[in-house]
């Protein structure tokens, strides 16, 4: 065998020379690595290739509460916790949190209109509300597509029995 290199497409190269001795039509072949990337390199790529990312993370029981990341350069600067019910179309947004780097450039509003888009048409709702001013502020500025109801959540009984409250 001989090695060598195929410029135009940046990699290595195997020739057997019995099978070019023979004349068979496949003597030469490209070196392919067929190894797993590791989970940085994986991370990295990612980042490259699309920089910013909206991840969701399934809750462990129905109607339970998921979450919604915004990744950027794979890293989570904001999310939200919501919980869904399918059956009831209901919708209860529990938490948004952005990182304080990143306040008053809209990410909570996006973090806002995406729970929302997991459940269009769905009765919503969010949890007692965080009294602090730059919260009040965040929530008077929401003009979402869908009703929204504040300050108290509306939960259907799979909810409830997703988060143990069932009586």
């Amino acid at each position: 065998m001989n090695g060598g290199y195929h410029h135009d497409l940046r990699t290595s190269t195997w020739t057997c020379n019995l099978c070019r001795e023979l004349h068979l039509p496949r003597a030469r072949w490209l070196v392919i690595e067929h190894g797993q990337p590791t989970p940085a390199e994986q991370a990295a790529e990612r980042a490259r290739v699309w920089p910013v990312l909206l991840v969701a993370r399934r809750p462990e029981a129905r109607a339970g509460i998921g979450r919604l990341e915004l990744r950027v350069r794979d890293a989570a600067i904001a999310d939200v916790d919501l919980q869904l019910c399918g059956v009831d179309h209901r919708g209860v947004v529990r938490r948004i949190r952005v990182d304080v780097a990143y306040l008053r450039r809209g990410f909570g509003t996006v973090m806002l209109d995406a729970a929302m888009a997991r459940g269009p048409g769905y009765h919503w709702s969010t949890v007692e509300l965080d009294p602090s001013p730059q919260a009040r502020a965040f929530w008077a500025t929401q003009a979402p597509i869908e009703q929204l109801h504040l300050g108290e959540p509306h939960y259907c009984s799979h909810m409830r029995e997703a988060n143990g409250d069932w009586f």
